[in-house]
């Protein structure tokens, strides 16, 4: 039997509700559901987990059958705090939770229901700053589509705020000036 996309989506979102890890669904899955739907070959998941706990966590996903090089995947998490696994052909991107606005992200989800399965989405607004922060190429058509989807029920209020807290960390004024200029070309 071929595994699809849908699959391993299914498997890792019944695991995560099954163990009741705090996550949101992001990356391609997230930009078809709150932006336009586009070609991916992975699932992104922002995990809020304590570092502690990687190690019981990597362990259970394994016993349940996904494809785990063990040790790798607790030195990527100590280290930079990502990591892979797999299932059928595909991977699956875990990242740690490590700044405050994801654990905002984390307190603004939304359930939504994709192929029968209830998931934590970040709103909107948090995937677009989520999305923002590497700015690569795709991440910015992504936040493009999802600005032109909900153009009138943004709140740009809280994407400004963001924006300008998440520059002043990085000491670049790189993210307050693009989201600026994406929300105005709305």
């Amino acid at each position: 039997m071929k595994i699809l996309l849908e699959d391993v989506y299914k498997k890792i979102v019944s695991f995560l509700n099954k163990e009741k890890v705090e996550y949101i669904i992001i990356g391609g899955i997230a930009a078809g559901i709150l932006g336009e739907p586009r070609s991916t070959c992975d699932v992104d998941i922002d995990i809020l987990l304590p570092r502690d706990k990687i190690g019981v966590f990597i362990k259970k996903l394994k016993e349940d059958g996904f494809k785990i090089e063990e040790q790798k995947c607790l030195k990527r998490a100590a280290e930079i705090g990502v990591f892979q696994i797999g299932y059928g052909g595909f991977h699956i991107d875990f990242i740690i939770a490590s700044i405050e606005l994801e654990k905002e992200a984390f307190r603004r989800s939304k359930i939504v229901e994709l192929y029968g399965l209830k998931a934590f989405f970040p709103s909107v607004e948090d995937f677009i700053l989520l999305k923002i922060v590497p700015g690569r190429g795709q991440d910015i058509v992504d936040i493009e589509k999802a600005i032109l989807r909900h153009r009138d029920k943004l709140d740009t209020k809280y994407l400004m705020g963001w924006a300008q807290r998440l520059s002043d960390e990085a000491q670049d004024m790189r993210i307050y000036n693009d989201i600026k200029k994406l929300i105005a070309v709305k």
